[in-house]
């Protein structure tokens, strides 16, 4: 679904103070609630400001920054930071006061003592990132903030990657993602467990990206994180919290997306329902999570497992069949391959098998029905496949370029036969 945003909506509501959109890259958020609900507005050329759904009111208080580009609502104050022209300040309101910057009302400033590139309240602290040091401002008043050290040899090098996921903070650092929690005990567990097994995606990234352009959004339902680019053409990055049917650890699974394009996002629950949403360079906004094409286009995905060698990499063995476990949201089509030997050029590819779950039994998510209900899809549908070839080790490919609905893949199982050794 998209939305089209129109300048007459936001002149409506600028009734004190008028922003100027020139020079403005990128604007910020935060929502917070004390009495009613608001959010707080940045943009490093304007001050900062607030909307309640009516009002729009600049904060051009006396001692607040004037060109913020950095917000954060924590113990009923309002947090700005990263104003060009004060980079190493740190500047709260009074208490409840979000417009009021008087140090006698309880306001004040802190020089965190490097360049501030993001800040973010988690739980009773708010961590305080630059590029290469991490800082929390512990307390809940004036009187008894107190600015601690978390770490002086790492940082955040994409300010926007900062985001609240699975209870902890993850950002972007110099070699890959890493949780806050584990940077605030750096000594008791390793920091770059999340990324380990796709560093070499987060170096492209540092060696190819803007990084100043990635967008994190959060869905929540789905215990996932996704990294944008404002460029549809760059490789971005979904990971989820996964565990396995023959273990009860939970760990991180990665894919990479691409062909949509991200200048903004966010999701947040209406009621029961979580919106996924996100803007384009024209002035639409797009849901996520919704439908099965890309505006119209279809969905091109690909999964490929590492390669197999059954304990013995220089065996040679023969394969007969794969059975793989699907599960599905409805009728869908996807192209199987079989590949040998590690990706040797000189070992041909098998020709193209065609998966299908049509046919398979209906299951059903109500208690009643009618005439618009659709009886479709299944939980978990085996497809077997006759294939045939000899080789080390074996990888499996799947691969859909269409509208149908969206597919995993759950399980894979092999039947083979020993061969010699060569």
């Amino acid at each position: 679904h998209k939305w089209n945003d129109t300048t007459e909506a936001w002149d409506a509501v600028t009734s004190v103070g008028s922003p100027t959109m020139v020079g403005v890259s990128k604007v910020r958020f935060e929502s917070f609630n004390w009495g009613a609900p608001k959010f707080a507005i940045v943009d490093g050329i304007n001050p900062a400001a607030t909307y309640d759904g009516t009002t729009y009111t600049q904060i051009t208080h006396a001692q607040a920054p004037t060109d913020p580009t950095l917000v954060a609502a924590f113990q009923n104050h309002l947090f700005l930071a990263g104003d060009p022209a004060e980079p190493y300040n740190l500047y709260f309101s009074a208490p409840v006061a979000e417009t009021n910057f008087d140090p006698a009302a309880g306001a004040g400033v802190i020089n965190v003592g490097f360049k501030v590139i993001q800040i973010k309240a988690f739980r009773d602290q708010l961590f305080i990132f630059g590029t290469n040091n991490i800082k929390r401002l512990v307390g809940d008043n004036q009187a008894n903030f107190v600015l601690q050290n978390v770490t002086n040899n790492l940082g955040c090098i994409a300010p926007d990657s900062v985001a609240e996921f699975n209870g902890e903070i993850v950002f972007l650092a110099p070699d890959g993602l890493r949780p806050v929690s584990g940077t605030d005990r750096i000594g008791d567990i390793e920091l770059a467990t999340l990324s380990k097994p796709i560093q070499s995606i987060f170096e492209d990234y540092i060696d190819q990206e803007d990084l100043a352009s990635i967008r994190t959004i959060i869905v929540k339902k789905k215990s996932q994180f996704r990294l944008f680019f404002a460029d549809q053409n760059s490789l971005g990055l979904i990971g989820g919290i996964r565990r396995s049917g023959v273990s009860t650890q939970a760990g991180f699974e990665f894919g990479q997306l691409v062909g949509i394009e991200v200048n903004c996002g966010d999701s947040g629950y209406i009621g029961d329902e979580e919106f996924v949403i996100h803007g384009d360079s024209v002035g639409y906004v797009y849901r996520q999570e919704v439908g099965n094409d890309f505006d119209g286009r279809d969905i091109f995905s690909l999964f490929q497992t590492p390669f197999y060698y059954m304990d013995d990499p220089a065996l040679r063995k023969s394969f007969y069949d794969v059975d793989t476990y699907m599960r599905s949201e409805g009728e869908v089509s996807v192209v199987m391959a079989v590949e040998y030997d590690y990706g040797d050029p000189s070992v041909e590819l098998s020709t193209d098998y065609f998966l299908s779950t049509a046919g398979a039994a209906a299951y059903y998510d109500k208690a009643t029905f009618d005439s618009t209900d659709i009886y479709d899809g299944n939980p978990s549908p085996v497809e077997s496949t006759t294939i045939s070839g000899s080789g080390k080790s074996v990888s499996i490919r799947y691969v859909a370029n269409n509208t149908k609905p969206s597919h995993t893949i759950q399980a894979i199982t092999l039947t083979y036969g020993l061969g010699d050794r060569r």
